[in-house]
């Protein structure tokens, strides 16, 4: 009797397993605040200047439904710092709808997705969700996912941007003014084609083609191509990328610009690790031809992962379209536990492109300045985080010179506390 009983259990288990796949609805929340100290953040505080603190927090969740061959996704935020509003403010202008979008599986290789959604590549170095930023990114597109084997895909993506408002638009011209990594993007399509092999080897291929708008309405194509490799071997692993961009970017300039990274990871036994490597993106000089631009962008690209995580280049600055930048750095990571770990990063800067002379004609240096990072992470459970992050950035004279701040304190420093709460469940 009780062997019986237990078999009907196990299949009645099975069914709703089962049933599950073809009727199931998922909800999953993010709940995060972070507390900053602000004493060089992003550009030199000048002396004399005190150092800032913000509080800043997410709230998302996301409703995740399946029926049969069709998938639905939808995620809505309030992304915020604390104060921004008032707190009997009848309007809120920081609640968004985060993703909105449909899937559908024509056959085993082939689905196709439509909506508001995240795009991720490569480890987010052209194009990612800027997981780091409360708000992220997310864009309005179509997207075809065709699995050609058990271990490589290809997708496409194809994006078309455009404002509410056409009464300023000109008969044969439709105007779109909104400008991120310093480029006003029309248009955006992409062809991404990935395989996983054995024994941790993964490569990647990308074409990424933006259709940008000059001001007057005039549209210019820039292409970025690149290739992405990994590889493990027992203790040791060898990772890189490299990218090309030509054609012309949204000030009608000729494009012709690279990016490059190799990387060493040396796996000393399961509780650490060292990554030693190094990134070029290439930059203008300052004598370059005004119709020429030879600085790489990343574009999309989550760069807080990259250059230094306190975000002196391309992550919400103005970097983009200037001097370029060599990145040489050491990075490793100790586990104390499962739950515990402490990363401690130094990077080394300077600039790919010549700077030119200062007043008193001297070549000014490429040197810009070094950093170091330090995150500390700890688990709570399965569902809750606690980060806390202090970095330094010692600067040199070239930094003073592009972030044009001539009496910046001696020590540049950021710290910060963050705390991220991720439940997941099944409604149905």
């Amino acid at each position: 009797m009780i062997k019986k009983l237990i078999y009907v259990s196990v299949l009645t288990f099975a069914y709703g397993l089962s049933y599950a796949q073809i009727d199931s609805l998922k909800m999953n929340v993010d709940l995060r605040t972070r507390g900053e100290l602000d004493n060089g953040f992003k550009t030199l505080i000048p002396k004399g200047k005190s150092a800032e603190t913000t509080i800043s927090s997410r709230a998302r969740f996301g409703i995740d439904y399946y029926y049969k061959n069709l998938q639905i996704y939808l995620s809505a935020q309030d992304a915020r710092t604390w104060g921004e509003t008032s707190s009997t403010s009848t309007k809120n202008q920081n609640f968004t709808l985060n993703e909105a979008w449909a899937k559908y599986q024509f056959s085993e290789k082939i689905s196709l997705k439509i909506g508001r959604q995240i795009l991720s590549y490569d480890n987010e170095r052209l194009i990612g969700a800027v997981d780091w930023a409360m708000q992220g990114r997310n864009f309005d597109a179509l997207k075809g996912v065709f699995t050609l084997s058990a271990n490589s895909k290809l997708e496409t993506v194809v994006t078309y941007n455009n404002d509410d408002n056409d009464s300023n638009d000109l008969p044969d011209k439709e105007i779109y003014n909104v400008a991120e990594a310093g480029e006003i993007t029309k248009s955006l399509q992409i062809l991404h084609y990935q395989f996983i092999g054995k024994d941790k080897f993964q490569f990647s291929a990308i074409a990424l083609n933006n259709v940008l708008q000059n001001p007057s309405g005039t549209h210019y194509d820039m292409l970025t191509v690149g290739i992405n490799a990994k590889k493990y071997f027992e203790n040791f692993g060898l990772f890189g990328s490299a990218y090309y961009q030509a054609g012309k970017n949204t000030s009608a300039q000729s494009k012709s610009a690279y990016q490059f990274s190799v990387n060493a990871d040396f796996i000393v036994n399961s509780k650490f690790n060292i990554v030693l490597g190094t990134e070029w993106l290439s930059g203008n000089n300052y004598d370059t031809a005004i119709e020429k631009n030879k600085s790489f962008s990343p574009l999309y690209g989550s760069n807080h992962l990259y250059n230094g995580f306190m975000d002196y280049f391309y992550s919400g600055t103005s970097y983009f379209n200037s001097f370029g930048l060599n990145d040489y750095y050491l990075k490793s990571t100790f586990k104390f536990n499962p739950n515990s770990t402490i990363q401690a990063n130094i990077h080394a800067f300077t600039t790919n492109g010549n700077l030119g002379h200062d007043k008193e004609g001297k070549d000014l240096s490429s040197y810009l300045g070094s950093e170091l990072d330090l995150v500390f992470a700890q688990k709570f459970g399965k569902f809750v985080t606690v980060n806390l992050g202090h970095s330094f950035m010692f600067s040199g004279n070239s930094m003073e010179f592009i972030k044009n701040v001539s009496e910046p304190k001696n020590l540049q420093t950021w710290t910060w506390l963050a705390l991220k709460i991720t439940p997941n469940f099944r409604l149905k």
